[in-house]
């Protein structure tokens, strides 16, 4: 059953986090909100760098095969992208999940489908 706690909106639009949510979470300064069927969903945030797969490499030759070359634009690209691919992926994992919500294979069904037989 979830749970549930009343937040207060201040006039500035700002949200106050029930304490024993926000420790619950491990909440930072910075967090991620999902608006999506009328609900806001609020989250931990994970920066790139909190990562242990860093793909800047990939990131960074994306923004070079598109001819961009102004060292500045370059920077700043590479910055957004960087910034934005945590929630890339997590969009990634909820759309594979629903994806595969009604899927009835066991996972050894499913890895025989895609790696074949040994």
């Amino acid at each position: 059953m979830p749970e549930t706690r009343l937040g207060k909106i201040t006039s500035k639009r700002q949200l106050t986090i029930p304490k024993d949510f926000y420790e619950k979470l491990g909440l930072d300064e910075n967090v991620e909100m999902i608006l999506e069927n009328n609900e806001l969903r609020i989250r931990k945030y994970y920066r790139i760098e909190d990562s242990h797969d860093n793909y800047a490499d990939l990131v960074l030759k994306s923004i070079l095969d598109e001819g961009i070359d102004n060292k500045e634009e370059i920077l700043e690209e590479f910055r957004l992208r960087m910034n934005l691919l945590p929630l890339a992926v997590q969009d990634l994992i909820e759309d594979v999940r629903k994806k595969t919500s009604h899927d009835k294979r066991t996972s050894e069904e499913l890895d025989k489908e895609l790696f074949g037989t040994e």
